[in-house]
């Protein structure tokens, strides 16, 4: 049973005891190092034979998917044996990747997502709560806590400009009476549900607390987006005029996602993202790569259609390496940003090839974990790890007080 305490914490309320002098320690005032969350998946998961190194041995043989993550092995940790148990939803287990619940059966809040966790646990101490990208095509991984799925910027630029870009004036004055309407229509609409509250049954008083939960969740949002109105956007380093030659291109696009991922984090524009390579059927303009995507998710373990699907999965890891390689590369007052950053690489689907969505390919990067392994997530019963065990110690690290995500059964050792 979640405490008082842990519920406000993961709801996103912060109370804090005044300042007193005669409970404050050197331990009170020092500055800790921040923490961020970065979620990166592949809608049509990885060909397993090519991404999970044969042993779990100390310094074991990166896989021929994982080569890339050469420079940065030390920092990372690849598991195998775990994934969400209760899920059976073949393609549709990209929208449970983030909650280890399936949305459809879900109800308003029983899906929150990891990353919406963090961020509400963040809150609007950054302009954005947490900030969503997926390239070729929503995921649809992200839920709020009363179970609205987070939208997702399809386009490096768009999110560019999201980030960096300065609106005009007139729209900002047009956004500024925008959120102050919405913020009025929420007063009346509360005050309304707040009169029915005690005049309404039990079966009443559960859809009017969903509400309620709804209208907090909005109103929070509409406070925050006013406190930042008027406070300039970070200048940063980036070059906008890069074209790209559509959608599929993702070795023009992959690597501007990766970089404006890099810049809100070095920015602290936000501390919670998602990001990721959703699901279609479109040729990928990758050298080597003339057939659909999802096409060659069902191989029938014919050669061509294989080594066109491990260059595509090879790929995602490249752009995933580089970004960890720059944040490491990137000092702080605490050491690297990439050790104050926890880096997740999964997939819903473990194979494609045949809608399995057990054994799912997983990656934990940075955050101040122990790296450098790949571990056997089976335990001694035979049963594979919930997955939610991992992001439990997530959000731990992260400092949110939570006992388990979801349907966890504790945490994960790492």
């Amino acid at each position: 049973m979640a405490t008082r305490r842990q519920v406000l914490s993961a709801s996103g309320v912060c109370i804090a005891l005044p300042g007193l002098e005669s409970v404050c320690t050197a331990a009170n005032t020092a500055v800790s190092p921040m923490h961020r969350m970065v979620c990166i998946s592949s809608a049509l998961g990885m060909n397993p034979e090519a991404f999970f190194p044969k042993s779990f041995e100390a310094g074991y043989e990166l896989s021929p998917t994982l080569k890339s993550l050469a420079p940065v092995r030390n920092d990372v940790t690849v598991i195998s044996h775990m994934d969400h148990p209760g899920i059976y939803t073949k393609h549709g287990a990209m929208n449970s990747l983030l909650s280890g619940v399936d949305a459809k059966k879900a109800g308003p809040g029983e899906n929150i997502s990891v990353d919406q966790v963090a961020a509400a646990h963040v809150g609007y101490q950054t302009r954005f709560p947490s900030v969503h990208i997926s390239l070729g095509g929503s995921q649809g991984m992200s839920w709020t806590g009363s179970g609205i799925r987070v939208r997702e910027e399809s386009s490096p630029l768009d999110l560019f400009r999201k980030l960096f870009v300065r609106d005009a004036e007139a729209a900002r004055q047009a956004r500024k009476a925008d959120l102050e309407q919405q913020a009025s229509v929420l007063d009346l609409v509360r005050g309304q549900a707040k009169r029915l509250e005690k005049s309404v049954n039990a079966s009443d008083r559960a859809k009017l607390d969903e509400y309620l939960t709804a209208i907090r969740e909005a109103e929070t949002r509409i406070q925050g987006m006013q406190r930042w109105q008027e406070i300039p956007k970070p200048k940063v380093d980036f070059d906008d005029s890069v074209n790209s030659h559509g959608s599929m291109d993702y070795a023009t696009l992959s690597p501007l996602m990766f970089d404006l991922m890099y810049l809100a984090i070095q920015s602290d524009s936000s501390r919670v993202f998602t990001a990721g390579f959703g699901m279609h059927n479109h040729i990928i303009e990758l050298d080597g790569v003339t057939t659909g995507y999802h096409g060659l998710t069902h191989h029938g373990r014919r050669p061509d259609k294989l080594k066109q699907l491990r260059i595509i999965d090879a790929f995602y890891i490249e752009q995933m390496s580089r970004f960890l390689a720059r944040l490491k590369n990137t000092k702080t007052d605490h050491g690297n940003l990439l050790d104050e950053t926890m880096v997740f690489f999964g997939s819903g689907l473990g194979d494609a090839s045949r809608h399995s969505n057990r054994d799912l390919p997983l990656i934990l990067a940075g955050g101040g974990f122990r790296h450098g392994a790949h571990v056997n997530a089976m335990q001694k019963t035979g049963q594979q790890t919930p997955l939610n065990n991992l992001f439990t110690t997530m959000l731990q690290r992260f400092g949110v007080e939570i006992d388990r995500f979801n349907n966890a059964t504790g945490t994960f050792d790492i």
